[in-house]
């Protein structure tokens, strides 16, 4: 790097305490990052570490701190498995490249801005490789209702770069309109929505909270048109946006700064609730650290969420593009019991959003008759947590979906002789049984105790 292509602009929030970050070269859908630098490089802010692949399945990393790189080898990573990252000294300049901005880009200029900013939804899909659909797109849709999202990125000074990051995706897409989607009880949002909204873009209310995993869902109920479980949001002619994304594209283009940052909420048993701004790398240690640490001993640490999040076997693990929360649960809070049979109750069958038997999927899931649960169109869960949360026995019927899920991914039959066969099947991240994808499930904060 020249001279002239350095900026020594510090990040919108400096944190003391950070020493190093751990970046996985894995944070997205598809396959892992091949590493730009080697072992006692000097890097800068924004400098891009790691670029995609040969068949073009990775999203750029780029560095969230001035430093020096001391090692490139497999960490812990939050999706409960290990990934190979870099590990960067900071070096507390906050020395960054040259951002280049841009205030009023064509739609190619977004494109090529993209490119490499290394943006994904929440969801783990690139942003960029989104808009390179073949489909045509009519409309982006800018979902407001996660409350984990919205909590973390529509603060006051950013809704307006959140819309422009709307806008910008509408050059992009080719779209003619948007719609920003609300949940109606939050009527702070809607407020600041509604009085900066164009001709072209109209707000919608609604009662539902739609997750990262339910954008189908929400492609479908403000259009009408039905995707199947293969399909995306373009079948109908949609591109669904959260406030991260639309946030972050707004600054990749407009500013010329990639996704090296992110904002997240921390709450939970920690001496301070509050919204960060946070160096992606950063150890959820060093971020609860950062909001006066623990409050007493705490019992379980969640990313994402209570319903569908992550808990995590380590509070070392780093902070990664798509986390916008961190939960941390008191022991008391952590359920321990074990879990009871079926009752029939078909609570998850009211709450369920897409209309499947949450409770007969798992229960086949149990016993391993994975081809009973594809019958029960499995594939169709979002996977949105309240299935479990309502289920008076406790049982984990998010769990065994989602390894029902991963096992008709990578094919397993079942030996028609054997009923109760025993195979074990974790995440889709590590294929370890870690129980580590649903909340609710007696999971202390070290690891789940070995029956």
């Amino acid at each position: 790097m020249t001279d002239e292509e350095k900026n020594t602009a510090a990040p919108k929030e400096t944190e003391e305490h950070r020493k190093q970050v751990v970046i996985p070269l894995l944070q997205h859908r598809g396959a892992a990052c091949e590493p730009l630098v080697e072992v006692g490089d000097t890097v800068l802010r924004g400098q891009k570490i790691g670029e995609e692949d040969e068949y073009g399945l990775a999203v750029s990393i780029h560095s969230s701190v001035s430093g020096r790189v001391i090692a490139i080898e497999e960490r812990l990573h939050p999706h409960c498995s290990k990934q190979p990252s870099i590990i960067i000294e900071s070096d507390g300049a906050s020395e960054s490249i040259k951002f280049k901005t841009n205030k009023n880009p064509s739609k190619a200029q977004i494109l090529d801005s993209l490119e490499d900013a290394g943006i994904i939804e929440l969801n783990g899909y690139p942003v960029y490789n989104t808009l390179l659909t073949e489909k045509t797109i009519d409309t982006v849709i800018l979902n407001l209702t996660n409350p984990g999202d919205v909590s973390s990125n529509c603060t006051g000074e950013n809704i307006s770069k959140i819309i422009s990051g709307v806008k910008l995706l509408m050059t992009a897409s080719g779209a003619s309109q948007a719609a920003i989607v609300a949940n109606k009880n939050n009527k702070q949002i809607a407020s600041s929505i509604q009085s900066r909204l164009g001709a072209s873009t109209k707000l919608v209310t609604v009662k539902r909270n739609y997750m990262p995993s339910m954008s189908n869902l929400l492609a479908y109920d403000m259009t009408g048109i039905r995707i199947s479980n293969t399909g995306t949001p373009a079948d109908a002619g949609v591109i669904v946006s959260s406030a991260h994304s639309a946030l972050a594209v707004s600054r990749a283009v407009l500013e010329g700064i990639p996704l090296i940052d992110v904002n997240l909420t921390v709450s939970g048993v920690v001496s301070e609730l509050c919204v960060k701004t946070v160096a992606i790398g950063t150890s959820f240690q060093d971020v609860v650290q950062s909001c006066g640490g623990y409050v007493g001993e705490p019992g379980k640490i969640i990313m994402n969420g209570v319903l569908s999040g992550t808990a995590q076997v380590t509070d070392e693990v780093p902070v990664i593009k798509t986390v916008t929360e961190i939960t941390v649960q008191p022991p008391h809070e952590v359920l321990r019991e074990k879990t009871g049979s079926c009752v029939h109750c078909a609570r998850c069958v009211d709450v369920c959003p897409v209309n499947i038997l949450p409770g007969r999927i798992a229960a086949f899931a149990d016993v391993g008759k994975y081809d009973e649960c594809e019958k029960l169109h499995v594939q169709s869960c979002v996977e949105c947590g309240m299935c479990s949360y309502v289920c008076p026995s406790g049982r984990y019927n998010l769990q065994l979906i989602r390894f029902a899920k991963t096992a008709l991914l990578q094919g397993f039959k079942i030996p028609e002789e054997k009923q109760y066969p025993i195979i074990k099947l974790g995440c889709q991240s590590c294929n370890h049984p870690c129980h580590m994808w649903a909340p609710l499930d007696g999971i202390p904060l070290k690891g789940r105790d070995k029956e």
